[in-house]
C-alpha cells in the first residue's frame, strides 16, 4: 500500500466521479464549493457538463455508464468493466489526494474499494447507496473503505445506526434552488397560461430505457386524459431530440408539446405532473406542482429486485413524507388505464392540501448541501 501524506500547503488533486446526468448536476455545485476550500485544487475523474464547466477533466463520456436496472447493466459489461479497469489505472497513476464518487454505486464503490487499498487515500460516497430500501448488508463491506457517506435525505442515515462508517446528513443541493414560498400564480405566466388551459408536464425521464418504458405509456394515458379535459395542454420536456425517435410516432395524436432540456421550467409552470421516479419528483415538490410518480424497469430486472425490496413507498415525495402523499404506480401498475385513472383522482384534490407537507420537506432539505460537505471534506484533509 502507498501511504497517503498530505501536505497541508499543497496543491490538493481530488478525483471525483458521478456516473450518469443526476449525479452530474449534484456535482457540479460540489466542485464549486471544494473550490472555496481549496482553490489551486485539481479536479479529476468522470462527470457531465455540469461538472466540466466547473473545471473537472473527464476520463470518459459518463454516457458510457448510465444504464438502468440490473439486466441492462449486464447486457453491456464487458465495456463497462473494461472502461472501468482503464480508469483505475488512470486514477493509480494521478494519485489524488481524495476520491468522491457520486451515486453510482456499483461503479463507484469497487473504485473506492480498489483506491483505498492501493493508495491508502480518502474515500466518500456522495450520495448513499439505496441501503435504507434494499441490500442493507453491503454496509459491512462499505465500512473496510469508505470513509464517509453524504446523505441527501434525512431518513437515510437510520440504515447506519450500526456502522462504523461516518455519515453526514447535508440535504439536498436543489432545495437552495427554489424559494419555499411558493412557485409563481400559473395565469401570470404569459408563455404557458394560454387561454388558462391546465398544463400537465409528462416527464419520462433521461434514459433511453425510461423514455421507451414509459414515455409511451405517458402519451397513451394523455390521449384518454384530453378526453375527460379537452383544454388541457400537455408538455413533455425530453433530455435530448434523439429521445424523440425512442416515441411511438403519431402516439399522441398531436396533442402533445415537445421541447428539449427544459423539464424545470415546464414543471415550475405546471399545474400537475406525470413522472418518472428519480430527481424530477423532488424537483416537483420543491417547485410544488402535484405528481403521479411511475416506475417500470425490465421484467426480468423488476423480478430480481422485488424480493430485495423492503420499502412501503419508492416515490421521494412519499419517502420524504414517511406516507403516501401522492400516487405512485409501479411496475404492472403502469398502464396508460391506470394513470388516467390515478391522475383524474389527483386532478380533482385541493392543492392547497398538500402545500404545507411541501414546504415542511423543503425546509427539512435545506441542511448545508455542498457548503457542508465541502467543509467537511477540508477537516477530512488537514
Amino acid at each position: 500500500m502507498i501511504s497517503s501524506n498530505i501536505d497541508n500547503n499543497s496543491q490538493k488533486k481530488i478525483a471525483i466521479v458521478a456516473g450518469e446526468k443526476s449525479g452530474d448536476e449534484l456535482g457540479g455545485p460540489l466542485i464549486d464549493s471544494l473550490k472555496k476550500q481549496f482553490p489551486d485544487a485539481e479536479f479529476i475523474g468522470l462527470g457531465g457538463d455540469s461538472m466540466k464547466s466547473k473545471g473537472l477533466t473527464s476520463f470518459f463520456d459518463i454516457k458510457e455508464i448510465a444504464v438502468m436496472g440490473i439486466v441492462e447493466p449486464l447486457l453491456r459489461l464487458r465495456k463497462i468493466l473494461n472502461l472501468r479497469k482503464n480508469f483505475k489505472k488512470f486514477l493509480l497513476n494521478q494519485k489524488p489526494d481524495l476520491y468522491i464518487g457520486i451515486d453510482s454505486p456499483d461503479f463507484n464503490l469497487p473504485i473506492a474499494r480498489y483506491l483505498k487499498k492501493q493508495l491508502g487515500i480518502k474515500t466518500i460516497q456522495y450520495v448513499s447507496p439505496s441501503v435504507w430500501a434494499w441490500r442493507k448488508g453491503r454496509i459491512k463491506t462499505m465500512e473496510s473503505y469508505i470513509d464517509l457517506v453524504f446523505t441527501l435525505f434525512p431518513f437515510e442515515g437510520e440504515a447506519y445506526a450500526d456502522s462504523s462508517i461516518r455519515v453526514s446528513y447535508i440535504g439536498h443541493p436543489l432545495s437552495y434552488k427554489f424559494p419555499i414560498e411558493g412557485k409563481k400564480p400559473f395565469s401570470e405566466d404569459p408563455v404557458l397560461s394560454k387561454n388558462n388551459n391546465k398544463v400537465i408536464a409528462l416527464l419520462p425521464g433521461s434514459r433511453n430505457s425510461e423514455v421507451s418504458l414509459l414515455g409511451n405509456e405517458m402519451l397513451r394515458a394523455a390521449k384518454l386524459i384530453k378526453n375527460d379535459l379537452p383544454e388541457a395542454r400537455f408538455l413533455m420536456p425530453l433530455s435530448s431530440p434523439d429521445h424523440k425517435e425512442l416515441l411511438e410516432e403519431g402516439g399522441d395524436k398531436g396533442i402533445v408539446e415537445f421541447s428539449y432540456g427544459n423539464s424545470q421550467e415546464v414543471l415550475k409552470s405546471a399545474d400537475l405532473a406525470i413522472i418518472t421516479s428519480g430527481t424530477a419528483t423532488l424537483e416537483a415538490l420543491l417547485m410544488q406542482t402535484p405528481c403521479v410518480t411511475v416506475y417500470k424497469t425490465g421484467w426480468l430486472s423488476f423480478k430480481i429486485i422485488k424480493p430485495l425490496l423492503n420499502i412501503k413507498y419508492f416515490s421521494l415525495p412519499n419517502l420524504l413524507a414517511n406516507k403516501g402523499l401522492l400516487p405512485e404506480l409501479l411496475q404492472d401498475e403502469v398502464t396508460p388505464e391506470n394513470i388516467h385513472t390515478t391522475f383524474m383522482s389527483l386532478f380533482r384534490q385541493d392543492k392547497e392540501k398538500y402545500l404545507q407537507e411541501f414546504k415542511k420537506i423543503h425546509t427539512s432539505l435545506m441542511a448545508g448541501g455542498s457548503d457542508l460537505a465541502a467543509k467537511e471534506i477540508k477537516e477530512m484533509l488537514i
